[in-house]
């Protein structure tokens, strides 16, 4: 399923894009993500728990920033893990766009994501509307982390 989102920032893209890259620092803003210190290999062992209508998943599993141009605010965020408890499993790849928009950020993010097991069964626009809402959500903890200290 591809879904794609965007968000703005009122913070400058070089800035922007720096935080994105810091998994630790975006983990806490995700609904019900987790993240731990990466291995040696950069990989983030971490959870998430999502809800899809009436059902909860957790998925646990790993994230990781497999490409990153500074020069073009480009980076590829890819993560993997299994729901407790049965033969859910989620797979996602990420490209992130940051760009300027007038003096703050323009963050654009497509996203192929696989997922079997029961969630998959709750449909793509229930997926992609829950998916929005998660985005939204980490957007604007995000500005209100960035935003400059009174």
């Amino acid at each position: 399923m591809q879904l794609t989102d965007e968000f703005t920032i009122p913070t400058p893209p070089d800035e922007v894009f720096q935080a994105l890259l810091d998994l630790r620092n975006v983990a806490p803003c995700v609904p019900g993500g987790e993240i731990e210190d990466p291995d040696a290999d950069g990989v983030y062992p971490g959870k998430v728990i999502v809800r899809l209508g009436p059902m909860k998943f957790a998925y646990a599993g790993s994230l990781s920033v497999v490409e990153s141009d500074t020069t073009t605010r480009r980076a590829v965020i890819e993560g993997s893990g299994n729901a407790s408890g049965g033969g859910e499993t989620a797979r996602v790849r990420s490209v992130m766009d940051v760009v300027p928009d007038g003096d703050g950020s323009l963050v654009r993010i497509s996203s192929d994501i696989e997922v079997r097991g029961r969630a998959a069964q709750m449909g793509a626009s229930l997926m992609g509307a829950v998916s929005k809402q998660m985005v939204k959500k980490t957007a604007k903890c995000l500005a209100e982390k960035l935003a400059p200290k009174a």
